[in-house]
């Protein structure tokens, strides 16, 4: 059996150096003791099993190979929950210390206890499975704008992005842009029109939906709402932080690790 690995070395590493102060304000015996106090709090977490794999270790000529089993952790099959998650509330919490001035842990938060300072802060994140992570961008004044930057986007990816929202009069749209196709699961294409403010809610989506290249007709097109450029821009550039691919070159540069955005 063949593995494909590959193995990235960091050149700026070096054994020599002593382990010194800057390295242990990040990784310290504490830390690691606050991480384990508040990861195990979490509500429905579990240790998770090691399994022995004594046939692969026999094939690699080994003593003993373990595999940290990770599929039931908080039921979403990855060991990505814990990591982002830890990083997001510890940001959370910074963030309504600085505002609001006060100490919270994470029921108070969970509680929505400063709801005032949190709903104005969306939390990123790109996977890299099957159970893809989802944006959530609140008060969005133009809705179509968004749907239409995934749209581009999704033509040089090898996924599609499905993004939804609830109009003001409760109806739901829910489209993929898929390869520079759109796809309208939910609602018509007037509803597309609507411009009233909304929630987002984006994830990728790995097959492609069944209906493709919907023709927007020409009455939506030109009764379109008009973006300025500023406005634009800001879009473009708010686009271009969240939706990335998952790639190595992504991950590296911050992808998954939990970016928080500030929508004021």
């Amino acid at each position: 059996m063949r593995y494909d690995t590959q193995l990235h070395v960091n050149s700026r590493a070096s054994t020599s150096l002593p382990y010194g102060a800057s390295q242990r304000e990040i990784l310290n015996r504490a830390a690691f003791v606050a991480a384990q106090s508040e990861i195990t709090s979490w509500p429905g977490y579990a240790p998770t099993p090691l399994i022995p794999l004594p046939g692969l270790a026999g094939e690699a000529g080994v003593a003993d190979v373990w595999c940290k089993h990770e599929g039931a952790r908080f039921g979403l099959g990855s060991f990505k929950p814990t990591g982002p998650t830890f990083a997001m509330l510890a940001v959370l919490k910074a963030e309504v210390k600085a505002r609001a001035g006060v100490e919270v842990g994470t029921q108070d938060l969970l509680a929505g206890r400063h709801a005032q300072v949190t709903a104005n802060i969306v939390v990123s994140a790109a996977s890299t499975d099957m159970g893809y992570g989802r944006i959530t961008l609140t008060d969005v004044d133009v809705p179509i704008v968004i749907l239409f930057e995934a749209l581009v986007a999704s033509a040089d990816m090898d996924k599609g992005q499905c993004v939804a929202w609830t109009m003001s009069g409760g109806g739901m749209i829910e489209a993929v842009c898929w390869r520079g196709s759109l796809a309208l699961i939910k609602g018509a294409p007037e509803d597309l029109l609507v411009s009233n403010p909304a929630e987002i809610i984006m994830h990728l989506v790995a097959r492609e939906p069944r209906v493709l290249s919907i023709t927007i007709d020409q009455r939506i097109q030109r009764d379109a709402i008009e973006i300025d450029e500023a406005t634009w821009r800001r879009v473009v550039t708010y686009a271009d932080r969240l939706l990335v691919e998952a790639t190595e070159t992504s991950r590296l540069t911050g992808a998954g690790s939990g970016v928080v955005v500030d929508t004021d």
